[in-house]
């Protein structure tokens, strides 16, 4: 029977430890923590305004604690409280300012960094823009320059077959001429041939006629 009180009492102790509250040491004194209830025990430990202790006992004069170092000892009730120490809130407040401010330089630093990409990025763009127009004024002057080269070579290819027909026409006067040179040639040589016949005949007669007279 005793031990099995025994054993209910440490699972009272136990639960009662397990939802031990928090509470805080009140703000602007140093609070003793003594072994046993009552300002003549030992001391076993000195807190400070806004130390945290979990409570295991609540009493009226007297309250039993547990502090961060898994020590138990007992401390006045009327210097404990459930709200944080306006002095340890703000040095809570301050640490939680801090921190922010620790974490807001990151994204100023990267919105710095991020105006610095945009402006290069917006230099670049304009460069960009630049060189486009460049090459954009070059293709058309190429294009212009190439429609003329176009034109030219077909002005050519047309001379050409101009120049080829030209050349065939001429081929076939010269033959003409060739020709017509011969033939005027010709009738002149017949006419000549004619003449030199009809003068010897001529002579020919006449040599008979002298001959012929001349016998009788």
């Amino acid at each position: 029977m005793k031990r099995l009180i025994v054993i209910g009492c440490w699972m009272l102790l136990a639960a009662a430890t397990s939802w031990a509250e928090t509470v805080y040491v009140s703000e602007n004194i140093r609070l003793t923590v003594r072994k046993e209830p009552g300002n003549d025990k030992k001391i076993v430990s000195i807190l400070t305004s806004g130390d945290q202790v979990n409570v295991l006992q609540f009493g009226d004069e007297w309250t039993k604690i547990k502090l961060s170092d898994d020590k138990e000892g007992w401390v006045l009730s009327r210097f404990l409280s459930t709200q944080m120490p306006s002095s340890v809130a703000l040095k809570v407040l301050e640490k939680k300012y801090a921190d922010l401010l620790s974490q807001s330089a990151a994204p100023q630093a990267d919105c710095h960094r991020l105006k610095e990409e945009n402006e290069k990025l917006a230099a670049d763009q304009q460069n960009c823009a630049k060189q486009f127009q460049s090459l954009n004024d070059s293709y058309q002057t190429l294009k212009k320059d190439s429609q003329e080269v176009v034109k030219l070579r077909a002005d050519y290819e047309e001379a050409l077959i101009k120049f080829a027909d030209q050349g065939k026409k001429l081929e076939t006067l010269e033959a003409e001429v060739g020709k017509a040179s011969f033939d005027q040639n010709f009738k002149w040589f017949l006419a000549g041939s004619g003449v030199l016949l009809a003068g010897f005949l001529i002579g020919l007669i006449a040599k008979r006629k002298r001959s012929y007279s001349l016998i009788r």
